[in-house]
């Protein structure tokens, strides 16, 4: 279930609301004054681990000027 950020217009309280797409407008509701004038806070995307845990493949390109494109390479197992 995704989770929205929202603040509110009248009394500035941030507040998560944890629901489905379809009903986040219907669940934006201030929970300290009960206002509706929210506003949704959009934040950066967190991911834990490494990279190398989450993707540890990459991308090489060819050495030499012309090269080519790049090439997917797997993981050293």
């Amino acid at each position: 279930m995704p989770t929205y950020e929202y603040r509110c217009g009248k009394c500035g309280e941030t507040f998560e609301v944890v629901c489905s797409m379809a009903e986040r407008e219907e669940r934006a509701v201030c929970p300290a004054c009960g206002a509706r004038e929210v506003g949704q806070v959009f934040g950066t995307i967190s991911f834990s681990g490494h990279r190398t845990e989450i993707n540890p493949g990459h991308f090489e390109r060819p050495p030499g000027k012309q090269g080519g494109a790049p090439r997917w390479v797997e993981p050293k197992r």
